[in-house]
């Protein structure tokens, strides 16, 4: 709140001694006084402060409620507790205090200069002063023709609005109200100043940005010019605003990611899932303005419940005060909801002055809530807009210094006053910054991180840390790790290598900040077979600074080392050890390998990138050295580590392979945001991948001869209230099969684990590991997965109140008549309780080309926001 400017200071203030001088010759000379008073005495431009507090009429205050200047949308916003402060250049206005669900409010103020004027508000209930609405028995409710006229003019409103501008000061704040006793007086980064009272509540998160907005066409960017983020002076808060929430689309997605959003009280179809109640109507500047009660017809809908205010005769939004709750098929939260007020720019259009999107959520003894409160200014509807702004696909950017402003600017800048725990948040969680990123302090972080416990070594990764973090060395577990139970835990059993141990130790070493080394060797000796095994990388990364997600790579790999035949190693080392030792399901097969590869990969950051490799390789085939197990289940044996098909459709021998290969994958619709340092890049339209394959013959006595390729289309599509549908496709074959080795076949990522699915989107839940490996000239691949996401269990009585998701879909594989396999699945999504909800169960059926059967049950983990997987790579690592 800039409350005045100091000329001289701002653009620099003439000599004081020569500018006397030049005084006392001309003091006499009337033609030259004026202007060397204007030279020597400061240029003041006085504003006001109109600041007090907003209540109802019983002294209650009214949080966020909206403060402007009639006849504009110049104004503010009070904060949670009532408080506002307005910032008024010297004049006469009238000022508005609106707040939803009360009678508005005038107050007459004429600021002379810098001085601060105090008047608190205090609004009635709206309800007194509303019209009595009667309905007669039978009678449909005066709301509906309202409703309906409303509806026929939302396409109107929502495409009158061609482009839009508009300032906007965020601020975001999320606090406890109560924690679990053992949680209470929880350290900032266990620094050693509490974030919360003794009581459990405190803030935890605060954060305020001011920018500028720009939308036109579908096309959107916002500029920040400034972002203080409590306990991080370098955070750049939140990169992207809460949209202004508009009714007027059929589907409203308050909070973004994959939702199937909302269906709007405004809708085409509103009338199949709202009842409406007028609960009256008032006069406001002129305008009638009537209150509509709406609510769900159907619980388990995802439907608001709330007031709207519609202006009668334009029939558009006055303001809204809408909320879900869990029966409104909300997952995370336990409340989320949006409050918004209008104002008339002219005949027609009504632009947001301000919006207030809320949440609370109560997990595990925690109760916590918050709010985005966000004030516009400014606005422009249908204005030209500089093309300068939507280029280069930036759809957000922060000015050079944005998060460089000092207390002093925020003091005077911020529209919405400070509560005393957030001033307090500041205070502490800025000093406490201080302390945390010392060196003293960081390093006693890392020795206690180093200190090794039993547990740590027994499953997950263990991880050390030299002084500064130069240096980092991490050993896989001796079990397995919690993380992925595809790593390689130290201790495993197979019938070829019977009790294995197989430690590995990572080693990165930062360089500089744009430079890292890559280090790691894994050795292996299993004492069935009594072979040894050891196999090391290195590899050097260079990072672009200025572009997030840039990189280059090369590295080279060598040694000796065993591998599954399918390089995306299906068979979890851990699965396969329970399996063998209490199952006698030995479904791992593995051969060792000497190799030397060099390698080269490049991100550009923009969705492109490739990646080459060369590799010499002597296979060497293995056999089954270990029949024990712990299961005895009388003449049931162990299979052979070569499997019956692949035996039948290859040629397996000790042989040398000279190896090429290659991929580009490219994801077009990257947009980009803008940071003062760098900027980074996202899109979410499907990703295309290529690869190619080469066995080269006769090059350093290398037998495989053949081409090989594969073409993969992976996405995700939001259907919003239809649910959202995952694929992943693909096509491939082989150009030439001259001499195809069993490790270079085409393999079917299959799964005969014990109850557990493998990857979705990428793997057969039922599929045996190589029975359809082949070396087609052409087959195809699909995975297809459909997730209802409420869509029909919020109509089926137990699984609606669960707010479990149905979901189907399939998996298939097709090369010719005689050789395909598909399974079909249905499932059960969003499995858990409250916000942890990442479980589902599948049930599973299949058909093959050998007349094949199987069904059964597959229990997964579905992350949110998951919707392709990544190919594993045919190395240790």
């Amino acid at each position: 709140m800039h409350r005045y400017t100091d000329f001289s200071k701002k653009h620099g203030a003439p000599d004081t001694n020569k500018c006397m001088q030049a005084f006392l010759k001309t003091m006499m000379n009337k033609n030259y006084l004026l202007a060397i008073i204007l030279l020597l005495f400061p240029i003041v431009s006085f504003a006001g402060l109109l600041k007090g507090k907003i209540t109802d009429d019983k002294g209650i205050s009214l949080p966020y409620a909206t403060i402007y200047i009639q006849g504009t949308t110049k104004g503010t916003t009070a904060n949670s507790d009532g408080a506002y402060e307005f910032v008024l250049e010297p004049g006469n206005y009238k000022i508005v205090c609106q707040y939803i669900g009360f009678k508005q409010n005038t107050y007459s103020v004429n600021i002379l200069g810098n001085e601060t004027v105090q008047h608190d508000f205090k609004l009635a209930d709206e309800s007194l002063h509303m019209k009595e609405v009667v309905i007669h028995a039978n009678d449909e409710d005066p709301a509906y023709p309202i409703i309906r006229k409303t509806i026929e003019r939302r396409k109107f409103h929502l495409q009158q609005v061609k482009s839009f501008q508009t300032g906007i000061y965020l601020k975001g704040v999320f606090r406890s109200r109560k924690l679990p006793s053992k949680h209470i007086n929880i350290d900032i980064n266990g620094s050693g100043a509490a974030t919360v009272d003794s009581n459990g509540k405190g803030v935890l998160y605060l954060v305020e940005e001011d920018a500028d907005y720009y939308a036109e066409g579908g096309k959107e960017r916002t500029v920040i010019h400034s972002v203080h983020e409590s306990g991080n002076p370098g955070g750049y808060g939140i990169s992207r605003f809460p949209s202004v929430v508009t009714f007027y689309e059929n589907n409203v997605n308050l909070i973004g990611g994959d939702s199937r959003g909302f269906i709007s009280p405004i809708s085409d179809n509103a009338l199949s899932y709202y009842k409406y109640k007028l609960e009256g109507e008032f006069t406001e500047n002129g305008y009638t303005i009537y209150k509509i009660k709406v609510t769900p017809k159907r619980l388990y809908e995802p439907t608001f419940y709330g007031n709207i205010y519609v202006v009668d005769g334009d029939w558009a939004m006055h303001s809204a005060d809408l909320f879900l709750v869990k029966k409104s098929n909300l997952d995370f939260f336990d409340t989320l909801g949006v409050r918004q007020l209008f104002l008339p720019m002219k005949k027609d259009t009504w632009v947001a002055k301000s919006q207030l999107i809320y949440f609370a959520i109560s997990l595990f003894g925690f109760d916590v809530n918050g709010s985005m409160a966000t004030v516009y200014d400014k606005q422009k509807v249908n204005e030209p807009i500089p093309d300068t702004i939507f280029n280069n696909k930036v759809i957000s950017s922060y000015d050079k210094g944005a998060n460089k402003k000092d207390t002093s600017y925020w003091t005077e800048a911020r529209p919405i006053p400070l509560e005393g725990d957030e001033s307090k948040n500041y205070r502490v969680k800025d000093s406490v910054y201080k302390i945390v990123h010392s060196q003293k302090y960081l390093d006693s972080v890392r020795i206690a991180h180093n200190m090794t416990k039993v547990v740590t070594l027994l499953y997950g990764n263990k991880t050390w840390n030299s002084k500064g973090y130069k240096n980092i060395y991490t050993l896989n577990p001796i079990l397995f790790s919690p993380d992925d139970y595809y790593e390689n835990g130290m201790m495993n059993y197979n019938t070829i290598e019977g009790f294995n141990l197989a430690p590995k130790l990572d080693w990165r070493h930062k360089v500089d900040t744009e430079h890292t080394l890559h280090g790691a060797i894994a050795v292996r000796y299993g004492f069935s077979n009594k072979h040894f095994n050891s196999i090391a990388k290195l590899e050097y990364t260079e990072k672009d600074l200025t572009w997030r997600g840039r990189t280059w790579t090369v590295g080279v790999q060598g040694g000796k080392y065993v591998f599954q035949y399918n390089p995306e190693d299906p068979v979890p080392p851990l699965f396969n050890s329970v399996s063998t030792l209490f199952w006698r399901e030995n479904d791992m097969k593995i051969y060792e390998r000497w190799e030397g590869t060099a390698y080269m990969k490049r991100v550009y950051g923009n969705g492109l990138k490739w990646d080459i490799r060369l590799s010499y390789q002597q296979r060497l085939p293995l056999e089954n050295t270990n029949e024990y197990s712990i299961a005895d289940l009388g003449s049931y044996s162990f299979t052979s580590n070569l499997p019956p098909h692949l035996a039948a459709i290859t040629t397996w021998e000790q042989h040398d392979a000279m190896l090429a290969h290659a991929s580009v994958s490219y994801q077009p619709g990257y947009k980009y945001i803008l940071y003062p340092d760098y900027k980074r890049g996202y899109s979410t339209l499907p990703v295309f991948t290529l690869t190619y394959d080469k066995g080269i013959p006769n090059l350093l006595n290398s037998k495989v001869d053949y081409d090989k390729w594969r073409a993969t289309i992976e996405g995700f599509v939001r259907l919003r209230l239809l649910g959202s549908l995952s694929y992943s496709v693909s096509a491939g074959g082989f150009l030439n099969s001259n001499y195809v080795s069993a490790p270079d076949l085409m393999h079917l990522y299959g799964n005969r684990g014990i109850g557990f699915a493998s990857a979705y989107l990428h793997s057969f839940q039922f599929a045996q590991y190589y029975d359809w490996s082949n070396k087609e000239p052409l087959y195809g691949e699909v995975h297809l997965e459909y997730n209802l996401q409420g869509l029909l269990s919020n109509k089926i009585p137990l699984l609606r109140q669960a707010q479990w998701y149905l979901l189907l879909g399939t998996n298939s594989f097709y090369a010719k008549q005689s050789d395909y396999y598909t399974e079909a699945f249905i499932g059960v999504d969003n499995l858990g309780w409250k916000a942890i909800r990442f479980l589902r169960i599948d049930f599973v059926q299949s058909w093959d080309s050998n007349m094949g059967r199987n069904s059964g049950i597959r229990f997964g983990v579905k992350l949110p926001g998951e919707t392709t997987n990544t190919v594993i790579e045919d190395d240790v690592w």
